[in-house]
């Protein structure tokens, strides 16, 4: 089974443990918890950001990758009742990873708003390669990576790539998807 680790709550109680130690022997236990505390959420912190942030984990699960072409007619079938939102992503591209981190920023506030249903997708672009370029292909959309298209009513209605793609961008489409 694979368990997730939270590193920030984690190190939190590691540095509370320590400042509880430290407080205790100086006989300053309100300064000692508190530099612990303090302590533990900055190594937490850094730690998670290292090992892969957990709040990606947790907004992963509103994303789903398009493997075949059946997942990309299936998100192109749901654009007919709500909008679609496709990140075309190179794993290999720094440009790509800087879009990834906008496009995920954008769901996390997005996917929590009701008012706005909206399914998220990822398409890597060289793991997967023929669907990138069918994609291309029947949206007549030219390949670009990154790139995020989105879709609403079977059409393209926006598309953007490479430093264009932000998260203020996307919401600006999510609250006007034709403006």
């Amino acid at each position: 089974m694979d368990k997730k680790v939270n590193h920030q709550a984690v190190w939190l109680a590691i540095g509370t443990a320590m400042g509880v130690s430290i407080g205790a022997a100086t006989q300053q236990l309100a300064l000692g918890i508190a530099f612990g505390v303090a302590l533990g959420m900055v190594i937490g912190s850094v730690v998670s950001k290292r090992a892969g942030s957990d709040s990606y984990d947790m907004l992963s699960q509103h994303v789903s990758e398009l493997y075949k072409l059946d997942d990309w007619e299936e998100a192109l079938h749901r654009s007919q009742d709500h909008p679609v939102l496709i990140l075309k992503h190179s794993t290999t591209c720094p440009t790509s990873a800087r879009a990834y981190r906008e496009f995920m920023a954008f769901v996390g506030t997005n996917a929590s708003d009701p008012r706005q249903p909206m399914d998220y997708h990822l398409v890597k672009v060289i793991e997967n390669r023929p669907l990138s370029l069918h994609i291309a292909g029947e949206t007549e959309v030219r390949h670009e990576s990154p790139q995020v298209i989105l879709l609403d009513q079977g059409k393209v209605v926006h598309h953007t790539s490479h430093g264009k793609v932000t998260k203020k961008r996307l919401l600006q489409w999510a609250q006007n998807p034709f403006g």
